[in-house]
């Protein structure tokens, strides 16, 4: 019995490992296997029938390009995928409405590997992908469109224009995209649409000049920053993050003030790509909003800057303006350096009582059990000046802190001392909060 035969036996009755092995050898073999393989397609055993498909796949000699085609109907999502990329392996054109059709399937997977097996198959694709980003399925636009991007060429991207204007966001920005692909050739163009009166137009164009990044576009797409849409500015912001230029740090600056959340975050996130330190401000700035998106966009900037940033920061812990202090201990919070610890416990001296409740906040954030570290020990008499200055809140996150590190067995003795006096508070919060904790700390004694 000759090998080939043997494995096909194998394939037929061997184990489910046995056949997964003989079908691999069988691909390896190639070309001399296929005529034994067609010969089980018609057998009897389903899953036969699905592994010799597979293995002909593997194989993906060009001659059995129909069958391939015949394979994209069966209900193995494995074997459908598997000959779509025996048909792009082939890269014959005759396929080329089969796989057109594939971008309307319910399976994103199946839509990709079709994409995927358009672009291999190259030119030939171009004109029915032309006429399938005129399809009334959203999905088979953007598909189009993305692989449009792969292999147009330059006289291709007038008539990729109309999708700038689509309806729907996704294939604006597959077809802003395919556009961009094409780089210094579509600039021009590009600039050009960002005059559109379509606001979907100019939006998706800004985006095609971020994808390009030539620094060349720099001063149009600053100019789209002051654009009445929204979302054209956010797409410009975007798109200036991703070039990187200086020359758009004081327009972003400015686009921080804006009335739109969103607008406000997109110029936080292109700030802190560009990383240039006049954002600091700006970002702290952002960073005491209320709103949790607008401040963490602005946090990730933050850490996003250089180094030195860092300094800043503790630098501004000790600004004349309590805006500026509490915006600091709130940044250094959320970027998380631990060697922000100690400068923040110093802060705790802070007469501010925002700024002061915005520092223990920021040494929670860095580090859950930060009172636990040795090296707190001699900030006690801090925290105890804290107590003295602080208002009803700072005092009862102090008393808090004093309680804990009286928890880990240290300066029992003379913490206890310290919260005495606030048994006695004007506050009756502040007076229940010290009595607790004392009674915490000397049943810990005993």
């Amino acid at each position: 019995m000759n090998t080939i035969e043997s494995l096909i036996n194998s394939l037929i009755w061997g184990s489910k490992e046995t056949k997964e092995k003989s079908a691999i050898e069988l691909a390896r073999i190639g070309e001399p296997a296929i005529d034994p393989l067609l010969s089980l397609l018609s057998h009897e055993d389903d899953s036969v029938r699905t592994l010799t498909a597979l293995t002909l796949c593997d194989i993906g000699d060009g001659r059995l390009l129909d069958q391939f085609i015949s394979f994209l109907n069966d209900k193995s999502f494995k074997l459908r995928k598997k000959a779509i990329e025996a048909i792009g392996k082939i890269g014959d054109p005759k396929a080329i409405d089969y796989l057109i059709g594939l971008l309307k399937d319910r399976d994103v997977h199946i839509r990709l590997s079709a994409v995927d097996a358009l672009i291999k198959i190259g030119n030939s694709s171009i004109e029915k992908l032309l006429n399938a980003i005129k399809d009334e399925s959203e999905v088979v636009r953007e598909s189009a469109a993305y692989a449009l991007g792969k292999i147009m060429d330059a006289e291709t991207i007038p008539r990729l224009l109309p999708l700038l204007s689509d309806k729907n966001i996704y294939v604006r920005m597959a077809a802003a995209q395919a556009i961009g692909c094409k780089g210094a050739i579509a600039i021009k163009i590009l600039v050009a649409l960002l005059k559109d009166k379509n606001e979907a137009v100019r939006e998706a164009s800004t985006y095609a000049l971020g994808e390009i990044g030539d620094k060349k576009t720099v001063p149009y797409i600053i100019e789209m920053l002051s654009d009445r849409d929204p979302f054209v500015k956010i797409s410009a912001a975007r798109a200036l993050g991703k070039i990187g230029d200086e020359r758009a740090v004081e327009p972003l600056i400015k686009l921080t003030n804006d009335k739109n959340m969103f607008v406000r975050m997109a110029a936080a996130r292109a700030l802190g790509k560009i990383g240039d330190e006049r954002a600091v401000g700006p970002l702290l700035k952002l960073i005491s909003e209320e709103n949790a998106f607008v401040s963490m966009s602005a946090a990730n900037a933050l850490k996003e800057l250089k180094e030195n940033v860092f300094a800043h920061l503790l630098q501004s812990l000790t600004d004349t303006n309590p805006i500026v202090r509490k915006s600091a201990a709130r940044a250094l919070g959320k970027i998380g350096d631990e060697r922000a610890i100690i400068p923040l416990i110093l802060t705790l001296w802070d007469e501010n009582e925002e700024v002061t409740s915005s520092v223990v906040e920021a040494l929670y954030a860095i580090d859950v059990y930060w009172y636990a570290r040795d090296e707190i020990r001699q900030y006690i008499p801090y925290f105890s000046e804290a107590l003295k200055k602080g208002g009803k809140h700072v005092k009862i996150s102090i008393i808090d802190i004093l309680e804990k590190i009286c928890q880990i067995g240290l300066e029992n003795e003379e913490i206890e001392g310290i919260l005495k006096d606030y048994i006695k508070d004007e506050d009756k919060n502040v007076r229940q909060n010290a009595a607790l904790a004392l009674e915490k700390i000397r049943k810990k004694e005993k």
